[in-house]
């Protein structure tokens, strides 16, 4: 994953229950002028590096999508989980595809595809059976459509908040867990692809007892890890240099992180939100140089979502309205930033969608999402006119991660005995 994070919080609004707002940035690397920006409201797709944009609806089984990410090449799969659990589209999200994991009503809270093989994904899996069952580490060999037996399970009364695998050596993976009573965070190490994995190590003389997700492993070091880690009202960016062992905490943000980024030159970024003197959310960031030992104040930034790199070029997704772009671009690392899109660029629907057009996203256009929609799937899809309405304004809208995993804490709890611990896994990252 380059860089991309984001963090979850339910809102209020438009099409599907929130302000119109960006989620995460997906850039293929071999197909350079391919860019998809993944919004709380469908996917916005551009083909030819920027220059037009087409709009790709919330379809049933995208429902409250996010945590967007894509497999490797040549497939390019584009994975999310959605109400529905982890979905799956190689199209460009025409269409999607629903996981099925073993069992089939199993709950799948977090997952990874491995960067270097399209056919290899982890997942953590709650099963739903008869029998109480802990969260587990389960494998896909075929791209994610299903899953097979658990590779590692946490302890019954613990959990597991995220999963990913080393971009510079695939053998290599990490899983977050903690245990209970209390919050006592855990990290699993796998050193054969995920197969097998060694003795929990404990984390909490370095983290606390807090909760904690992998953000990412760093790109040419599979033993350099980064977490963000939730300490009451506070975040902070943890990095271990050991494949887990200690960490250290250089930055923490007085609210939340929002993106985080590790440069291909090394330059590491980070970016969140504090308040300012009149109360009001605004954004911080910090820079390091010097692979995480320091870090100074990146100042004048967007409200960032997320942030990607692809050949040189940073990638920030923030605030349409605040900051004015959804989109911008940076050729020295974030110092300067030059906007790529606004929703108002967006000018079409996809055809690929047009039959979802007269039902799904017809219906999106008409709760206001643009002013009005031409949708006519005999000559060839759905333009849009006016588009946007800029009266809208959105302060600091996020995804709803939240929603979904306050489904899977209230089936848990369902299927808990009574007297037994509920499950206090954090919300995702």
């Amino acid at each position: 994953m380059a860089g991309l994070f984001v963090i979850a919080a339910p809102r209020a609004a438009q099409a599907n229950g929130a302000f119109p707002d960006s989620v995460g940035i997906l850039l293929p690397l071999d197909r350079p002028l391919e860019i998809h920006l993944a919004t709380n409201f469908g996917v916005i797709s551009s083909e030819d590096a920027g220059k037009t944009w087409s709009w790709s609806c919330e379809q049933p089984l995208s429902s409250l999508a996010n945590l967007y990410q894509m497999g490797a090449p040549p497939l390019d799969r584009i994975f999310a989980l959605s109400s529905n659990g982890l979905i799956f589209s190689d199209d460009g999200t025409c269409g999607w595809t629903q996981s099925r994991p073993t069992p089939d009503t199993a709950l799948l809270t977090d997952f990874f595809p491995d960067p270097s093989d399209p056919n290899h994904v982890l997942a953590i899996i709650l099963p739903n059976t008869a029998d109480l069952e802990a969260e587990g580490i389960y494998g896909s060999t075929d791209g994610g459509a299903n899953f097979g037996d658990a590779l590692f399970k946490a302890p019954l009364d613990g959990g597991m908040t995220g999963i990913e695998i080393a971009r510079s050596d695939p053998h290599i993976a990490y899983a977050a867990m903690y245990e209970r009573p209390g919050v006592h965070p855990r990290i699993v190490k796998s050193s054969d692809g995920g197969t097998t994995w060694g003795t929990p190590i404990d984390v909490e003389p370095s983290l606390g007892q807090n909760s904690f997700r992998i953000i990412a492993i760093d790109p040419t070091n599979p033993q350099k890890l980064y977490l963000r880690v939730q300490e009451a009202l506070l975040e902070s960016l943890a990095i271990s240099d050991d494949g887990g062992m200690t960490f250290k905490k250089p930055v923490t943000f007085p609210i939340m992180m929002g993106a985080f980024a590790r440069l291909a030159s090394g330059t590491i970024l980070s970016a969140g939100f504090k308040y300012d003197d009149k109360g009001a959310m605004t954004a911080i960031g910090y820079r390091s140089t010097d692979g995480g030992a320091t870090f100074t104040a990146w100042d004048n930034i967007p409200s960032f979502r997320a942030l990607a790199e692809r050949d040189g070029v940073l990638y920030g997704s923030a605030d349409n309205f605040k900051d004015g772009f959804a989109l911008g671009t940076s050729t020295d690392e974030g110092l300067t930033w030059k906007p790529l899109m606004n929703f108002s660029q967006v000018s079409s629907i996809k055809s690929c969608v047009q039959m979802a057009c007269a039902a799904s996203c017809a219906s999106q256009v008409k709760q206001k999402l643009w002013s009005s929609a031409v949708c006519s799937p005999s000559k060839g899809g759905c333009s849009v006119s006016r588009p946007w309405d800029k009266s809208r304004t959105g302060g600091v809208a996020f995804v709803a991660t939240a929603v979904y995993l306050l489904g899977v804490r209230a089936r848990r709890r369902r299927r808990r005995r009574s007297g037994a611990a509920l499950d206090s896994s954090p919300t995702a990252g």
